[in-house]
C-alpha cells in the first residue's frame, strides 16, 4: 500500500485521502439507507473472482458504482468514511471540477493517476458534490462546450472499469444526466432526519462532549423546536460548547437553544 509520500507524488490536484475515523454506529440513518450501505460493505469484502464467476463480467466491466444523494449535512460523506472504517479501505475524496481540466489530455492524465493509485491501495473513490459536473448538460454551443462534454463523458466512462468502489455524492440526484445514471449500480438516499432521528443525533453528539452539561438539557425539545440536519446539530453543539468553555459554565439548555436559534436565523427559518 502506498504511503503518504507516494500519495503526494502520484495523486493529482483535487484528490486527497480523508480520515476514516467514523464508526458505523455513529450514523443516524433510515433503515433502508442502512440496508443499502450494508449491501455495499458486503460487496467490498467479497473476493473479486466471485463476481467474475457469476458470468456477468462479460457484459459489465469493473466494480460497484453508487450515488449517495440527499440534502447537505445528511451524512453522505460520513457514510463513506464509515464504509472505509468498517472494511479497512482508504477513501480518496475527489473534487470532480479539479479533475476535469480545460486542457486537452489533462483530464485523462489526472484520471490515469487517480485510478492507478486507487487500484494499488484498494481505495474507495468518492466524487464529492458532483452536481456541478454531472448535472444535465445544455445543448452544445461551439468548440469549448463540445470539449467540456467530451471530458465529462470520458470521466463517466473511466469510472466504469474501476474494479473497486466509486461513489458519487449529489445534493439533487433528480438533475443527474442519464449518462451517469446508466453507469450506476445503486442509489442510496440520505433524507433530512425526522424528529426522532434529530433527538437521537442531539443525544449522540452531546454524548461526545467532554464538558459538564446541565441537568436541564432536553434533546426531545431541541429536536421538536429545530428542523436541523445532522451537520447543523453538530455545529450548534460545537458553538454551545465553545461558549460554555469560554464562560466556565456547563453546556445547558439556554446555551443550546441560543446556538440553535442563531443557526435557524442563519438559514432564514
Amino acid at each position: 500500500m502506498a504511503g503518504p509520500t507516494d500519495d503526494v507524488q502520484l495523486i493529482p490536484t483535487g484528490v486527497r485521502r480523508i480520515s476514516t475515523d467514523t464508526e458505523p454506529d455513529e450514523l443516524v440513518l433510515p433503515a433502508e439507507t442502512e440496508q443499502r450501505l450494508g449491501w455495499i460493505a458486503d460487496w467490498l469484502v467479497q473476493p473479486l473472482p466471485v463476481f467474475r464467476e457469476w458470468g456477468l463480467q462479460r457484459y459489465i466491466d469493473g466494480g460497484l458504482r453508487a450515488i449517495f444523494r440527499g440534502p447537505p449535512g445528511t451524512g453522505k460523506t460520513m457514510a463513506v468514511t464509515a464504509l472505509g472504517r468498517s472494511t479497512e479501505r482508504p477513501v480518496l475524496q475527489v473534487d470532480p471540477r479539479a479533475i476535469v481540466s480545460k486542457s486537452i489530455g489533462e483530464t485523462e492524465k489526472n484520471l490515469h493517476q487517480l485510478f492507478d493509485v486507487a487500484a494499488e491501495q484498494k481505495a474507495i473513490i468518492l466524487f464529492d458534490e458532483a452536481d456541478a459536473l454531472f448535472g444535465k448538460r445544455p445543448h452544445l454551443k461551439g468548440a469549448p462546450d463540445h470539449h467540456a462534454n467530451e471530458e465529462i463523458g470520458h470521466l463517466l466512462r473511466r469510472i466504469e472499469p474501476y474494479e473497486g468502489l466509486a461513489i458519487v455524492t449529489s445534493n439533487a440526484a433528480g438533475k443527474l444526466d442519464e449518462g451517469i445514471l446508466s453507469r450506476i449500480d445503486l442509489i442510496v438516499d440520505f433524507p433530512l432526519p425526522d424528529e426522532a432521528a434529530r433527538a437521537l443525533l442531539w443525544r449522540k453528539i452531546l454524548g461526545t462532549l467532554k464538558l459538564p452539561q446541565g441537568n436541564d438539557v432536553d434533546v426531545e425539545r431541541l429536536a421538536g423546536e429545530f428542523d436541523f440536519s445532522g451537520v447543523e446539530i453538530l455545529r450548534c453543539a460545537r458553538l454551545a460548547a465553545m461558549l460554555a468553555a469560554g464562560g466556565d459554565r456547563p453546556v445547558d439548555m439556554n446555551l443550546l437553544e441560543s446556538a440553535a436559534a442563531q443557526r435557524a436565523a442563519m438559514r432564514g427559518s
